[in-house]
């Protein structure tokens, strides 16, 4: 008797980045964002790990010989997480202050405030929340 695939929940989705050094990843994650250890799995050396921040779970792994690990940065141009924070000014601006490579705030056409950084394998990290604000002129617009 088949399955209805419709009768199944889906709970979470976590998604799982490879990276090419787990412990400079661990410590961007945590100690420049805020993120908390959840769990860590290789003894002596990790291979694995799930951070989080509020209600936002990511997971990490160095794939080691069986990944090719060296991607071109572009192609981490198509890899996109969008993070939808209570408060986009009040981030900005904390890690604005830390030295991150924060870029400026913008109101978008499609009415968002945001911003974006990119984390130590060249993953794109963007902040937005929703505004009514009118969209950001920038030169040559």
């Amino acid at each position: 008797m088949p399955v209805d695939p419709g009768a199944a929940k889906l709970a979470a989705l976590i998604p799982m980045l490879s990276v090419s050094d787990l412990a400079r990843t661990m410590a961007f994650y945590c100690d420049q964002l805020g993120f908390k250890v959840i769990n860590t799995f290789g003894s002596p050396k990790p291979v694995w790990c799930m951070r989080g921040r509020d209600n936002v779970k990511l997971m990490f792994n160095f794939p080691g010989s069986y990944i090719e690990t060296d991607l071109p940065r572009r192609a981490k141009d198509f890899q996109i997480f969008y993070f939808f924070p209570d408060d986009v000014l009040a981030l900005h601006a904390a890690w604005r202050a830390k030295g991150l490579a924060v870029t400026d705030l913008r109101v978008t056409g499609y009415g968002m405030r945001e911003f974006e950084l990119r984390d130590p394998d060249g993953t794109w990290l963007w902040f937005g929340e929703d505004t009514s604000d009118p969209p950001t002129v920038t030169d040559g617009e």
